[in-house]
């Protein structure tokens, strides 16, 4: 066998071990040890793809290890450069780093912060704290003794309490910036964020259920777009969906811990995997090495990318069905709590008007006085965003928290 024969098998020996790290990455997330295993493997991969090509090409040993340096160090600054152009774009065009949020740390899951719960999933867990980071913010997270992101004095007779998911939790900011704190101390009021990511509205309802509610006046409801996959689910006499048990919570908090941390070629990894390279390349080669090269361009020349994503516009429909099971899951928060409540919404990298407006109308036709609703869609631009992350950073908690104290001395909510 000659050298260039045994090259050409190295190279496809590289190539597949690639391509079981980008294609077959799900027989990694079982347990703990396979995590471990995973991070080994794909800068091993990486490496070993490397040596193959350099020996083939002929070239000295050392630029084996020197090309996954460069390629994960290219990767990290486009990452970098197309945040910097985004945060003060009036338009974000993050191209397939919008696929990052699956590739992020997912508080909830993390066995850091997170705990089981048989009737609302996961909660956080009392007393836990730490850091929680990406590639646009680290926070510290404190959790009282309830299991919500707030301090401990809080939880005793609150005026104003806040309900929603990772948006009201704080997902990007400091506790201090949340618009739960930031409103709480423009009113001069005692407030309690009781935001957990990734609850809707019905979880809301439960865990509103198990707080103090004596000396609450006032409560800001927060609705997201993935809020109606649970609304329906659990407003449904004969559907039980949503309910995690002990083992899928288990087996999605060992999945998370290969988001939880940094593993050498992550970045690399990351557009590999998304861009299926390993195929395009094969396939589509023009097309694959036109979009690398549209990136290097925009990169070199200081802007972001030439494409515009189209907003996603909700139809009638399905704007109706929003409204339908947000109003079951708000009508059981009134068996319990008759009082004023304000309903925003907030989603990821930007908020329409559609749904809020559907909310108000219907509480028009149900005659509910104590309901108000803040349009977010008309305070919050793309600078208030995360371009990457999509959630609002310290600028949209602000704004929120200016705009709700406005509403609540304006429509005098609370009482002194």
């Amino acid at each position: 066998m000659t050298q260039r024969q045994i090259g050409a098998i190295a190279v496809f020996s590289g190539y597949l071990l690639l391509a079981i790290a980008v294609y077959r990455w799900q027989l990694f997330t079982h347990f703990t040890w396979t995590v471990l295993l995973f991070k080994a493997f794909v800068p091993l991969a990486f490496v070993v793809f490397c040596w193959s090509v350099t020996r083939l090409l002929k070239w000295p040993f050392w630029t084996a290890l020197l090309l996954p340096v460069l390629m994960e160090t290219a990767a990290y600054f486009y990452i970098r450069h197309t945040i910097e152009v985004n945060e003060r774009a009036e338009r974000q065009e993050v191209g397939v780093l919008g696929k990052w949020i699956n590739y992020r740390d997912v508080i909830q899951f993390n066995r850091n912060f997170a705990s089981y719960s048989p009737d609302l999933g996961y909660v956080l867990r009392p007393g836990s704290e730490g850091v929680h980071s990406s590639l646009e913010y680290s926070n510290e997270f404190k959790i009282n003794s309830f299991g919500v992101r707030d301090d401990e004095p809080s939880l005793n007779n609150p005026k104003l309490v806040f309900l929603g998911d990772s948006f009201t939790m704080g997902w990007g900011v400091d506790e201090n910036q949340t618009y739960a704190d930031l409103t709480g101390r423009k009113l001069g009021v005692k407030t309690l964020n009781a935001g957990i990511s990734s609850y809707a509205t019905f979880r809301e309802m439960l865990l509103f259920s198990k707080i103090k509610r004596d000396s609450c006046q006032l409560v800001v409801l927060q609705y997201c777009d993935n809020d109606l996959e649970e609304n329906q689910a659990r407003n449904e006499p004969a559907n039980q969906g949503q309910l995690l048990t002990p083992e899928t919570f288990a087996n999605t908090a060992i999945f998370n811990q290969i988001n939880e941390t940094y593993y050498p070629m992550r970045f690399t990894y990351f557009f590999v995997r998304e861009k299926d390279l390993l195929k395009r390349i094969w396939t589509s080669p023009i097309s694959a090495f036109g979009e690398i090269g549209g990136g290097l361009s925009a990169w070199f020349g200081g802007r972001k990318l030439n494409v515009v994503t189209p907003q996603k516009i909700k139809t009638a429909e399905e704007t109706a069905k929003h409204t339908e099971y947000f109003f079951k899951s708000l009508a059981k928060i009134r068996r319990f709590y008759q009082g004023n409540i304000v309903v925003l919404h907030l989603d990821g990298r930007y908020t329409r008007p559609e749904l809020i407006r559907a909310f108000e109308a219907e509480a028009q036709k149900t005659g509910d006085g104590h309901l108000y609703f803040l349009h977010t869609d008309e305070l919050l631009k793309a600078p208030d965003y995360y371009p990457v992350d999509g959630h609002i950073n310290a600028s949209g908690h602000a704004k929120i928290a200016n705009a709700l104290a406005a509403l609540v001395q304006e429509k005098a909510l609370l009482t002194r």
